[in-house]
């Protein structure tokens, strides 16, 4: 049986979010839908050392769009506006059990975090405001003053940050950490849930 992609759609919305944008913004729209569609497509496909930059990146462009019909100017920041502070190496016992909940996102002043948030938000967050991983689980479904969105945002950009630059940190937590089920199923789920939220978002 063949799976139909669950992005499909994504791309059948251009006609209706381009009125009144312009020519450059048009075709940034077109291609970033693209770029989104892809990312999350082949994120399902991929192992769990690869989704975890695809869905992040999927989420990116996603949220470029919203910032987008928002403001009908094109995004153009260049940092994340996030920063990772990641427990070293050697604060970690390996005889022992590694949890990756301790990994730390910390929000900064400017960036495309930052702008997406008060695009989707009446609320912004102060620079230095930090969430660990465990935090932003607990959060997930949760009425809280942050965005489901935005807490998708920062799990996986710590997920991402970990998977590309701590490989046995991430390798450890996804198969043998206490909390290795909670990961490897939010990675089966979380394509379907930020495109459902986004196309919410952007009422679709």
């Amino acid at each position: 049986m063949i799976r139909r992609s669950p992005y499909k759609n994504l791309l059948k919305y251009e006609k209706k979010l381009s009125t009144n944008l312009g020519e450059g913004e048009r075709f940034f729209l077109h291609y970033t839908l693209i770029q989104a569609k892809s990312n999350l497509e082949i994120g399902e496909k991929s192992d769990y050392f690869v989704s975890p930059l695809l869905f992040f990146y999927g989420l990116v462009a996603l949220s470029k769009i919203i910032i987008l019909m928002k403001s009908k100017t094109i995004p153009r920041e260049v940092l994340h506006g996030l920063t990772v502070r990641v427990a070293g190496d050697k604060s970690v016992d390996w005889t022992k059990d590694y949890d990756p909940r301790v990994e730390t996102v910390l929000v900064k002043e400017k960036g495309l975090f930052p702008t997406f948030y008060k695009a989707i938000s009446p609320y912004s967050l102060p620079e230095g405001e930090k969430y660990t991983l465990g935090d932003l689980f607990l959060f997930l479904n949760r009425k809280t003053s942050l965005d489901n969105l935005a807490i998708h945002y920062l799990i996986l950009f710590l997920l991402s940050m970990l998977a590309r630059y701590e490989p046995q940190k991430w390798g450890w937590a996804y198969e043998r950490s206490s909390f290795s089920r909670e990961l490897q199923t939010y990675l089966k789920i979380v394509g379907r849930d930020i495109y459902d939220l986004w196309r919410e978002k952007i009422k679709l």
